[in-house]
């Protein structure tokens, strides 16, 4: 392991907490973002907040995450470029992982620091880049065995990042050629990913026009040798823009509207009340455990459901949060103080959520029936209670 190393990581954003949880296990960490209402789910985890500049010159070693989601905007990342430029020290070593355009680590970002501290690049402090790839609690063990691409602004660097990451990522390292070459694998990974998912998307919608059950069609062509099987998101939300993909981000934009009518309509068709009905809507972080911020398609869906009149309760099975707290604007009610409602949308499947079986829906739904949504399809249709009417997305 190396030695003196304390990490400050820099915003608060949505990988923070699971880079802060994986440092810390081995080496000294802070974590620093200028908005002090970020501290509390840090303090939680027994993790150092600070919202004052001045400790940053305490650190030698940079992470810099980001602070704002859905992307990380030139602002946001420059305003921090310009925070810990004026506050680190000669020797400091800084390592970007937010996804941004090739070249904005050299272009912008390198720049900035040098204006704002008086050091040269390369000489007097250095720069890398990695792609963020942390996961949940729950995935630890598929994170210990992924590889870690990681670029330097040259050799030693890469070196010594390389060094820096290999205790929390026993996959191995990989050297990128280039920190521009990392920047684009990262936007490669997302976009390959995201247009698969907007496939899928498209094509569940036209399958449930039709009465055809999605997961039925995945398993059956998952029998085919060389099949990826990638399943539908409906309410998922997405890391950063990039140019050519904005067909693609404009139906994300609209995936929760898109649900939530589909849901008022069903509830119409069986004669349901809109007006006023009480509705559940359980999950509202992501399913993956890499943030504690809100899925935007499920802000979205929440949103929608209101316009329509219904009375609107969220919960989410990785936050212990009371009314009088909030994600992403919504407010969120304990598991246990929910109201019976008509209706239960199982938005973002947390593990609670699917271990929890049939009873939990049964009790959130008045006199044990009504309708269950379940976007992502993973409750067992064999075990469903008589009462419950069961739509899956």
């Amino acid at each position: 392991m190396m030695e003196n190393v304390k990490i400050t990581i820099v915003g608060a954003g949505e990988n923070s907490l699971l880079a802060a949880t994986a440092f810390g296990a081995v080496y000294p960490v802070i974590v620093f973002d200028p908005d002090r209402s970020k501290r509390a789910r840090f303090d939680e985890k027994g993790i150092v907040f600070t919202d004052q500049a001045g400790e940053l010159a305490e650190t030698g070693i940079f992470l810099i995450t980001g602070s704002k989601r859905p992307a990380y905007t030139l602002d946001a990342l420059s305003e921090l470029c310009r925070i810990v430029g004026k506050q680190m020290k000669k020797g400091s070593v800084l390592i970007f992982e937010a996804p941004v355009y090739p070249g904005t680590t050299e272009e912008i970002c390198i720049p900035l620091l040098e204006q704002h501290s008086g050091f040269a690049a390369g000489k007097e402090f250095f720069v890398g880049f990695v792609p963020a790839r942390w996961q949940s609690s729950e995935a630890q063990g598929k994170l210990a065995k992924m590889r870690k691409v990681i670029a330097g602004q040259s050799g030693p660097v890469t070196d010594y990042l390389a060094d820096l990451f290999a205790p929390i990522h026993e996959g191995g390292i990989y050297k990128a050629k280039s920190i521009r070459v990392a920047e684009a694998a990262q936007l490669l990974e997302i976009a390959q990913k995201e247009v698969n998912i907007a496939l899928m998307n498209e094509v569940a919608l036209t399958l449930n026009q039709q009465g055809i059950d999605t997961h039925d069609v995945l398993e059956t062509a998952n029998t085919r040798r060389g099949f990826i099987k990638i399943e539908p998101d409906p309410l998922g939300d997405h890391p950063v823009p990039w140019h050519g993909m904005d067909q693609f981000w404009c139906k994300g934009e609209q995936k929760g509207r898109q649900v939530a009518q589909r849901v008022i309509k069903k509830l119409i068709q069986n004669e349901v009340i809109i007006h006023e009905a009480r509705i559940t809507v359980l999950g509202v972080t992501r399913e993956d455990g890499a943030s504690e911020e809100a899925e935007a398609g499920v802000i979205d869906l929440v949103s929608e459901l209101r316009e329509y009149g219904m009375d609107v309760q969220v919960a989410d099975a990785r936050l212990e949060l009371g009314q009088s707290e909030c994600a992403g604007g919504v407010l969120l009610t304990k598991q246990e103080e929910l109201l019976p409602a008509v209706s239960v949308i199982l938005a973002v499947p947390h593990e609670a959520y699917r271990k929890a079986g049939w009873k939990l829906y049964e009790r959130l739904l008045e006199g044990k029936a009504g309708y269950v949504f379940d976007v992502k399809s993973i409750l067992e249709r064999d075990e469903k209670p008589e009462k419950v009417t069961l739509w899956r997305m």
